[in-house]
């Protein structure tokens, strides 16, 4: 067993900071509630083939690091949203043009590049736990400095996340960017 996990260390170490990494594989006991893979989400659509969470593998190494820090805290990670084609940005723009919620596919987002991640809290059994809001909440009790203030799994997770390097959007406090540049991209999830 040592032997699989060392061997499975060199695998990871050998891959490249930028190539996309099954964020399921690496991070076992994070929940994943992959909304744009079924219409419970904002537009009411399933917009994604399959329920993949995929991201930079320095981005998952980052994410890892803020999953152990939840694990000392009881919590684990809850995932909504990974890695987003271009393609399907687009359409997110089509049906929400406003900057502040979706990003614009001509400057592209941090989604689209596999270095953002949408995520909230479970406990260690994977029960719910109060958040501030639900996901993709458009309004002002969903913007970061309101919902830190106001919530103690808030706070958690904005400590764990940017313990790792993460950093949030102001207007979403379910939502984490790597300070890692990389390429848009339309892979296929």
């Amino acid at each position: 067993m040592l032997l699989v996990a060392v061997l499975a260390g060199v695998a990871a170490a050998d891959g490249k900071p930028d190539d996309f990494v099954d964020v399921a594989a690496a991070i076992p006991d994070a929940v994943m509630d992959l909304r744009y893979a079924t219409a419970n989400n904002f537009v009411g659509e399933v917009l994604y083939p399959v329920a993949r969470c995929k991201l930079r593998r320095a981005v998952v190494t980052r994410l890892a690091a803020a999953a152990k820090a939840l694990r000392a805290r009881k919590r684990r990670l809850l995932v909504w949203d990974c890695y987003r084609p271009s393609s399907i940005q687009a359409v997110l723009w089509k049906k929400v043009p406003d900057p502040r919620y979706v990003a614009d596919p001509k400057q592209g987002s941090k989604h689209s590049r596999g270095a953002a991640i949408d995520v909230g809290l479970v406990d260690a059994d994977a029960k719910p736990v109060e958040l501030p809001t639900k996901f993709d909440d458009f309004t002002e009790a969903a913007h970061r400095g309101r919902a830190v203030a106001h919530s103690t799994e808030a706070r958690t997770l904005e400590a764990a996340m940017t313990g790792a390097g993460f950093v949030g959007l102001p207007t979403e406090w379910w939502h984490f960017d790597a300070p890692d540049a990389y390429p848009l991209s339309d892979e296929p999830l």
